[in-house]
């Protein structure tokens, strides 16, 4: 309660404000705790962004997200007997050959939450030219 010219008030900003961002929260855990999929993959829109623009892997794309999302993967070794022509980076990262090695995808995973990032997406001679290991 803030005192101002003999008159008392509360600021009703900040009350909502903590309201705003506890419901946002809530609301998160229960979209993520009741996913009908096992694994969330962020973001697919990078996916669709990339196949837009080169039509011809966009079913390989769309495969590998789908087996993805209901893989239950719990190590890298269970993802290497699934996924064997992957390579594996340090971090918990791993690079996928898409449509015959003609496309690269790296991604970050977090088991323990079931996690998936994508942090690259693009051509081999594209792959060539970044670090794999800190994108």
């Amino acid at each position: 309660m803030l005192k101002h010219a003999t008159k008392s008030y509360t600021r009703p900003l900040a009350t909502s404000w903590k309201r705003k961002f506890i419901t946002n929260l809530v609301t998160f855990f229960i979209i993520f705790a009741t996913n009908k999929y096992n694994v969330r993959v962020i973001a697919k829109r990078t996916l669709r962004d990339f196949w837009k623009k080169h039509a011809d892997c966009e079913e390989q794309l769309k495969s590998w997200y789908r087996e993805t999302e209901k893989s239950e993967w719990k190590n890298i070794n269970e993802l290497k007997n699934e996924y064997p022509s992957a390579s594996i980076l340090k971090d918990n990262r791993i690079v996928y050959n898409i449509k015959g090695n003609n496309y690269r995808l790296i991604v970050k995973f977090n088991f323990e939450f079931q996690l998936c990032w994508i942090r690259f997406i693009g051509t081999h001679a594209e792959y060539d030219k970044i670090d794999a290991n800190n994108i």
